[in-house]
């Protein structure tokens, strides 16, 4: 059996942002030490029996970009930078769409540093796609 399609996605996601030089981790994983990293997670997943011959599936991934307190502008490019790979995404055996990726920056002083946060959220949907 082969993977679902949001393992692809989220492996492709992990793959591109490691290389633009920014660590990754799961939410169920330690922050990796230094400044940027990012967050990529799953936040929901549905699929239907739309068509005939193909089910379709939809994901929700939300994408954190973390850096330090004086970063502001690298952290708006790194977000940059990923939401242009968000929307590259391709998968064998599937066609993918997705929606337009949306940003949302923040201030965390959550910590015992204050953080830049610039949020990044995308909806794909993968449908299978048919031999005849």
């Amino acid at each position: 059996m082969t993977e679902p399609p949001f393992v692809k996605i989220y492996e492709y996601l992990i793959e591109q942002i490691n290389q633009l030089g920014i660590r990754t981790f799961s939410v169920s994983q330690d922050v990796p030490k230094g400044m940027p990293v990012c967050r990529v997670q799953l936040l929901n997943t549905d699929s239907t029996n739309q068509f005939m011959n193909a089910r379709q599936y939809s994901y929700s991934f939300q994408i954190d970009v973390v850096d330090a307190q004086n970063r502001l502008q690298r952290s708006l490019s790194n977000a940059y930078k990923i939401m242009q790979l968000c929307r590259q995404v391709r998968i064998t055996g599937y066609a993918v769409g997705h929606d337009e990726p949306s940003l949302t920056s923040m201030v965390d002083s959550s910590t015992n540093q204050i953080l830049n946060r610039q949020i990044i959220r995308i909806n794909y949907n993968a449908i299978e796609t048919t031999a005849f």
